[in-house]
């Protein structure tokens, strides 16, 4: 008996539900975009098709000036730690 959506691939053969997985009973499914868009049902794919993407985000002047003061500090920080560690290096030279 065939499966209603026979795709090549996506075949998974189950072992008892009590029997531990063998590595041999494990399969790899194809899940690349085309692949899974093609087993999807009309309604389904039609849904899928009309999602609307993610974009880039409009933000505030606000949010965008706490994002840049955000990348300043850890600038400053990732400065302040290098100057430590080459301290401790010499330190630990002398």
């Amino acid at each position: 008996m065939k499966p209603e959506h026979d795709t090549p691939g996506a075949t998974i053969h189950r072992a008892e539900a009590t029997a531990p997985a063998e590595p041999s009973d494990v399969v790899h499914l194809d899940l690349r975009p085309d692949t899974v868009l093609s087993v999807l049902e009309a309604d389904q794919l039609v849904a899928a098709k009309e999602r609307p993407g993610f974009g880039q985000r409009q933000l505030s002047g606000g949010v965008r000036v706490l994002l840049w003061g955000l990348r300043f500090y850890v600038i400053v920080m990732m400065a302040l730690v290098a100057i430590q560690v080459a301290h401790a290096v010499q330190g630990a030279a002398h």
